[in-house]
């Protein structure tokens, strides 16, 4: 059965578009600074407020960048983890990159807080989002989608509504999955006026 809520599944397209960004910034690091100069912008206040309203459960994110686990500080499950994050081998304490390179708590040097794989434990908590939701929601994917972009909405579609977002991926369609015609911007704004 179906929970409350949309689960977003977005890659990094998506935080280009949520912060209001000019073209592609490129690395996740770069991207990561960039939303911090940048601060977030009307797609991301609605994302924000969508979180908050509960109309917006979680948001699985494809990325590495970080940026939006930062400006939002809850409800994003990074399967990658982010390149803009360390975490100390001694201790586990994890902190942002530009607050330094030792651990704050117990001065060891910092690791990335990344992985070129999925983690299994945000990869299992990722494919529980998405497949207990009310409703799932594709967009910034890029093309071609990464392929676990792909397997995580069409696992989805087994167990709740999968809608792709303008720009729905192609090798994603005709695969049964519903095609909005609809942009982020439009459903973050039926979701959270």
């Amino acid at each position: 059965m179906a929970g409350e809520g949309y689960v977003l599944l977005l890659g990094a397209q998506s935080t280009v578009e949520l912060l209001g960004l000019p073209g592609d910034p490129g690395e996740p690091l770069e991207l990561y600074r960039a939303a911090l100069r940048r601060g977030g912008g009307r797609l991301l206040e609605r994302l924000r407020r969508g979180l908050e309203s509960g109309a917006v459960r979680s948001i699985v994110y494809l990325g590495a960048d970080g940026a939006l686990s930062r400006l939002l500080s809850r409800g994003v499950v990074e399967v990658y983890g982010a390149v803009s994050r360390l975490r100390c081998p001694r201790c586990g304490r994890r902190w942002w990159i530009d607050e330094g390179e030792r651990c704050p708590r117990c001065g060891g040097p910092g690791e990335p807080d990344y992985s070129e794989t999925p983690r299994r434990r945000q990869l299992e908590e990722a494919i529980y989002e998405l497949t207990t939701a009310e409703a799932v929601a594709v967009h910034g994917l890029g093309e071609p989608p990464p392929v676990l972009g792909s397997v995580l909405a069409l696992a989805a579609s087994r167990f709740t509504r999968v809608r792709l977002l303008e720009p729905a991926p192609a090798q994603l369609r005709g695969l049964g999955l519903e095609e909005t015609g609809e942009t982020l911007e439009e459903l973050l704004a039926g979701l959270a006026p």
